[in-house]
């Protein structure tokens, strides 16, 4: 699957057909309305933008899986006619965990929403539980082009990106910077993995280094303390 964005470049022209406008006195207001004279036909060309350029690709996975809960989304997979099973039990199932590395949001709304855009993530593969009743999503199917563009995150118009999933983002649970600190120290010490990749920031991001409350968030972030739900999408692919 590519995620595109149209070449201005590149278009084919078609002929345009409507009827001739003008401006004529409004019988309601004292000024001028538009009208179109329907004994008046014309055809115009027109350039018609019909190629794309990939931005991204991703692999297609065999299947999503959405956690049971996000009842808007499910609702709408039903309306568009896709296919899912439901889990009948706990199952173990090597997935794709996603977490949301970056996006931005518009500052006006479009129907209703405050889109997010220029979005991306972080994915790790991983045997994951999952729970009797979370919905499993075969992309074999006739609505696999939907599936793609809401399930996948990057995609211009995800579910991500028109704010079904945006619970994710709030942060419940958080820290007190003067009790973290003897706590932060401990598990640098006791996670070497941790201390070199936190060195190495450091050293190779400025900005980072200036920024004690950011190097606290690191720590924090990668300890068992930090809230898991915090920026994980509840969709996961299956390959």
């Amino acid at each position: 699957m590519c995620i595109r964005d149209r070449n201005k470049n590149a278009f084919t022209t078609i002929q345009f057909k409507g009827f001739e406008g003008s401006f004529i006195d409004s019988k309601v207001t004292n000024g001028k309305r538009l009208f179109y004279d329907r004994y008046k036909p014309f055809s115009k060309p027109v350039k018609y933008f019909n190629k794309f350029n990939s931005i991204a690709e991703i692999i297609i996975p065999k299947a999503y899986i959405l956690k049971q809960g996000w009842w808007k989304v499910l609702n709408l997979l039903k309306d568009n006619n896709i296919e899912f099973s439901v889990l009948k039990n706990d199952s173990l199932i090597i997935a794709e965990e996603q977490h949301i590395k970056d996006f931005k949001t518009k500052n006006t709304p479009y129907e209703g929403h405050y889109l997010h855009y220029n979005t991306s993530i972080n994915s790790t593969s991983k045997n994951i539980k999952f729970k009797k009743g979370d919905i499993y999503i075969p992309i074999n199917q006739k609505g696999a082009r939907y599936i793609m563009e809401t399930l996948e995150v990057s995609a211009t118009d995800s579910f991500f990106n028109w704010n079904f999933f945006d619970s994710i983002l709030h942060q419940k649970e958080y820290y007190s910077g003067y009790v973290f600190e003897d706590i932060a120290e401990q598990l640098l010490k006791d996670n070497p993995e941790v201390k070199k990749e936190y060195d190495s920031k450091l050293k190779s991001d400025k900005e980072f280094l200036s920024n004690t409350r950011a190097q606290l968030d690191f720590i924090y972030k990668n300890s068992p303390y930090y809230e898991t739900a915090h920026l994980k999408l509840p969709v996961y692919k299956v390959y």
